[in-house]
C-alpha cells in the first residue's frame, strides 16, 4: 500500500506533466523538476530520472505527432531545423551533464528558474512577430537549449519552441522537432548519468516514466486538433507560466 501510495501520485503528475509539454512542446522537466525538488528529491537523482522518462515520451510523442501530421519532413526547413537541434543538443547535452555533476544544487534550482523566466519573456516579445529561417539562429538556440536540458531536466522546450518560431518554424512543427530531438539528447544524457554511477531512485523512475508514456499519444493528437495562431498563443501564455512555478519553487526551498 505505501508503495502505491508513492507511485500513484508520481504517475498523475508525470501524466500531466507530459501531456501539456507534449502539446505544447515545453514544461515537463521544467515544471516536474521544481515540484519534485520541493517534495524533497535531489537536482542529482530528479535530473537522470527525467531525461530517462522523457527518452521513452519523446520517441512515442515524436511518432504520433508524424501519425497526425504535425511536422512535414518533406518541407527542407523543417528537416534542417531537426538536424541542427540534434547536432547540437548532442553536444550541449554532454558538456551540461558533467556541470550538472559538478554545480552545488542550489545553482542548478536557481539556473531553472532563470533560464525558464528568460524564455517567457523571450516569447511574449516575440510570439506575435513572424520571422525569416535562420540556420545560425537555430543552431545558437540548440546550444542553450541543450545545455539548460542536461544541467537541470527541463527548459529546453521553452528555448526550442520560442526560438523555432522566432526562426521561422510553424507552431505545430516546432513542437514536433521537440518531441524528437528531446527524447534522442535524453537518450546521451541517461547514458552519461549512468556511466558516471549517479545514484537513482528505482520508484521515482517508475512512477515518472509509466506515466509520461502514457500521456505521449494523448498530446500529439490535441496538438494536432490546435489551429496554429491558437497554439501560438497558448505556447506564449504557458512558458510564462511555467518560469513563475519554477521561480517560486527556488524562493521556496530557500527560505
Amino acid at each position: 500500500m505505501e508503495l502505491l501510495e508513492i507511485l500513484i501520485p508520481l504517475f498523475i503528475l508525470a501524466f500531466i506533466s507530459e501531456y501539456g509539454a507534449a502539446t505544447l512542446g515545453m514544461g515537463y522537466g521544467t515544471t516536474l523538476a521544481p515540484i519534485l525538488i520541493i517534495a524533497g528529491y535531489q537536482p542529482l537523482v530528479i535530473v537522470p530520472t527525467i531525461l530517462f522518462s522523457q527518452f521513452f515520451a519523446g520517441f512515442i510523442a515524436a511518432g504520433f505527432h508524424q501519425k497526425f501530421e504535425n511536422i512535414n519532413f518533406r518541407s527542407e526547413h523543417e528537416r534542417k531545423a531537426l538536424v541542427i537541434f540534434i547536432v547540437t543538443g548532442i553536444g550541449g547535452v554532454i558538456v551540461s551533464v558533467f556541470a550538472g555533476v559538478s554545480l552545488p544544487a542550489f545553482i542548478v534550482k536557481l539556473y531553472i528558474a532563470a533560464v525558464v523566466m528568460i524564455a517567457g519573456f523571450l516569447t511574449l516579445m516575440t510570439g506575435n512577430v513572424e520571422n525569416s529561417y535562420s540556420s545560425n539562429r537555430l543552431t545558437g538556440i540548440g546550444i542553450v537549449a541543450a545545455f539548460n536540458k542536461g544541467l537541470s531536466g527541463g527548459g529546453y522546450g521553452p528555448i526550442v519552441i520560442a526560438g523555432g518560431m522566432l526562426c521561422g518554424i510553424k507552431p505545430r512543427a516546432a513542437v514536433a522537432i521537440t518531441a524528437l530531438v528531446e527524447g534522442i539528447i535524453c537518450a546521451v544524457g541517461v547514458a552519461l548519468y549512468f556511466l558516471l554511477a549517479v545514484p537513482g531512485d528505482l520508484i521515482l523512475l517508475i512512477g515518472i516514466t509509466a506515466g509520461a508514456i502514457v500521456a505521449a499519444p494523448l498530446s500529439a493528437l490535441t496538438t494536432a486538433k490546435l489551429q496554429q495562431e491558437q497554439l501560438k498563443k497558448i505556447i506564449a501564455f504557458s512558458i510564462i507560466m511555467i518560469g513563475i512555478v519554477a521561480l517560486i519553487s527556488v524562493l521556496f526551498t530557500a527560505a
